[in-house]
């Protein structure tokens, strides 16, 4: 994922776009025999369609195909900009204004959520967004997990609530939660084995119980590391909005 690096770091007021349950609507539009398929049942829905992939792989180039015409004629007809996308997906679009065309050819293109405050990594290579119902988007982030989640949603409303003195201030408040932080659960990152990874000074990433992480001593984890990796790309993108 890559965003439009001539748009600045920190927007307001983004619109995501994209075609509902993609391949299945492309499908049913080009008369495809979809009995026994929930539309609404997205996991059911993919494994079906998979099957049938499987079974007849040029559905693979066509699905891919039609996909990139469409938002290709949704762009042409909406005269749409360069600068007017900030990332342009596999089947949608996010964009910094509404459009007017949202039902062409029979496969619709709807507006699915608005965010109002868009925050990009320095590096435009992640995402972290807060929608109307005051919900944070994250995208892109690898080795998630729910106390990173919550302090995205800090960070997403203290640019959307606050002046920008007091935003520096709920920065730096953010930073030294986590570097001062003496609760080892802050740095215990789920993996798929029901353990939990913890990156220590001395010996880096390890591989812990629940059990051991409450006998952890909190100097000992690398806390700092936590703060650049999750937190960093998107307090540098505030600061630098801010100052530009």
């Amino acid at each position: 994922m890559k965003l439009n690096k001539n748009l600045k770091l920190v927007l307001q007021n983004v619109y995501l776009y994209d075609i509902e349950a993609c391949h299945y609507t492309i499908l049913n539009n080009l008369g495809y025999d979809l009995t026994g398929i929930d539309p609404n049942d997205k996991l059911g829905r993919n494994i079906e369609i998979g099957k049938m992939m499987k079974k007849n792989p040029r559905l693979i180039s066509l699905l891919r195909n039609t996909t990139e015409s469409v938002i290709n004629d949704y762009i042409s007809k909406n005269n749409i900009l360069e600068d007017d996308i900030v990332i342009r997906q596999y089947d949608g679009l996010l964009l910094t204004r509404k459009i007017q065309h949202t039902n062409i050819g029979h496969i619709p293109l709807e507006c699915r959520k608005t965010f109002e405050i868009f925050i990009s990594s320095i590096n435009r290579n992640k995402y972290i967004a807060l929608d109307q119902t005051s919900k944070v988007a994250i995208k892109g982030v690898s080795n998630r997990y729910e106390y990173m989640d919550n302090l995205y949603l800090k960070l997403c409303k203290i640019v959307a609530l606050a002046i920008k003195e007091s935003i520096f201030r709920n920065l730096q408040r953010i930073k030294d939660e986590i570097i001062n932080g003496n609760k080892p659960e802050m740095y215990a990152v789920p993996n798929r084995r029901n353990k939990f990874t913890i990156f220590l000074k001395d010996y880096g990433e390890i591989e812990v119980s629940k059990s051991t992480i409450r006998i952890m001593d909190p100097s000992e984890i690398d806390r700092n590391k936590y703060f650049q990796y999750y937190i960093e790309p998107f307090t540098k993108s505030i600061v630098y909005g801010l100052v530009r």
